[in-house]
């Protein structure tokens, strides 16, 4: 029997890079696309989504990027099975924690993520002050760091922070990527601070900056038991803009011995908090010390890498969850390659940060595409029209507005 796999996620690129990953074992694909609306309930995101023009996709359902009740009336209402229970697959934070809240209800219908019976939940993990907690428990180094709490739009500057600082908020589902911002003093951390009133209610996680030599991460599979890190991924460049801190291109490759004894922490990491599920860890390199940077409960942006190298990390969660034998396929990057986020990359271009050359460069100079696919093509066409598209519209803004 074909099994369905439900994506619930913001990011095409993301949810493409899934559906691709679980159609290799014959699933078809749903997709739940995390879409921008208007207070008046009206979405802002009108057309058909990039991975949606994707050959393995079945059906395309569209939900408020805020609303975790919506999703679960999505999983209800629509994406039921009489005859088997399909599976989901959450691609971002808010998906990852309403699942995992709603587990009890959902576990009748869907084989999910979720964590052991009486472990913390998934929203007590995204906590980056619980994670750091935990890190050092574990014997990993991290960064120093304060938490200003705002109520009300009123807060308090703790003393001791040092400048310059790395704000963030304390937990991604609230804020997001929209708080990250260094401040090089206390007057730029309160304007920061200020610039986010709207958050009414919010916790800042307050780091000491760090000029990063290096930035890495890696994904895995868990089941409760048994954690699987296939190889390392090492970010070449990030994006900037609404992307800030996201990769743009990087490289795969196997577990080399200066990452070794770390990657057996972050498994004993995983393994301790009891997660089944798909996961990702971000690091970086300060000297000769590799800090721990945080958790994500869920599938991470450039996972496909694995996937195109031999490791399928979604068809391991999909086999397990299903009662399959998942440990007799490739659980270990062999061999490197260099990969591009073309979602990342066209976006940089759009926003000005990079030119059409270093756009080419980047692409040309990749061995593995996250949406260009052969065997898969509509998804990429779909992504190049409209990328002219809205560059043409730029020009024409810019032309308009010389002539005054």
């Amino acid at each position: 029997m074909k099994r369905t796999v439900i994506i619930i996620g913001q990011s095409y690129s993301g949810r493409l890079c899934i559906a691709r990953s679980v159609a290799e074992m014959g699933c078809e694909v749903i997709l739940i696309a995390l879409v921008p609306y208007r207070k008046d309930g009206k979405s802002l995101y009108d057309v058909k989504p990039i991975d949606g023009y994707s050959k393995y996709v079945k059906d395309v359902y569209y939900c408020s990027n805020k609303d975790g009740e919506g999703i679960i009336k999505i999983l209800l209402e629509k994406c039921t099975d009489e005859n088997s229970k399909p599976i989901i697959i959450p691609d971002n934070d808010l998906s990852a924690a309403v699942v995992d809240k709603h587990f009890d209800v959902l576990k009748a219908h869907f084989l999910l993520p979720h964590m052991k019976e009486g472990a913390e939940s998934v929203s007590a993990w995204m906590d980056k002050v619980k994670q750091k907690s935990r890190a050092v428990e574990m014997g990993l180094q991290v960064v120093d760091y304060k938490v200003i709490e705002i109520r009300n739009t009123k807060y308090e500057i703790p003393s001791g922070i040092q400048y310059p600082c790395f704000a963030k908020p304390l937990r991604s589902t609230v804020g997001g990527k929209v708080g990250l911002r260094k401040c090089n003093s206390e007057s730029e951390l309160i304007d920061h601070l200020n610039s986010l009133s709207r958050y009414k209610n919010i916790d800042f996680l307050i780091e000491d900056f760090k000029e990063i030599e290096k930035e890495f991460a890696v994904l895995g599979f868990s089941d409760g038991e048994n954690v699987i890190i296939p190889g390392i991924l090492e970010i070449l460049q990030l994006a900037h803009g609404s992307h800030y801190g996201v990769a743009i291109q990087g490289k795969v490759y196997p577990v080399t011995a200066e990452h070794e004894k770390l990657v057996g922490l972050f498994k004993e990491y995983v393994r301790s908090i009891g997660f089944v599920g798909i996961f990702d860890i971000d690091y970086f390199k300060l000297g000769d010390v590799l800090y721990f940077g945080e958790l994500n409960l869920r599938f991470g942006g450039s996972g496909y890498a694995y996937t195109k190298m031999g490791v399928n990390l979604p068809e391991m969660f999909v086999r397990y969850v299903c009662g399959m034998p998942y440990k007799d396929i490739p659980n270990e990057v062999s061999g490197s390659a260099t990969y591009v986020n073309e979602r990342m990359l066209v976006d940089e271009w759009l926003m000005g940060f990079i030119s059409k050359k270093e756009f080419h460069r980047l692409f040309d100079s990749s061995d593995i595409k996250f949406v260009e696919s052969q065997e898969d093509k509509e998804p990429f066409r779909e992504m190049k029209k409209r990328a002219w598209i809205d560059h043409m519209k730029m020009v024409l803004k810019s032309i308009i507005w010389k002539r005054g």
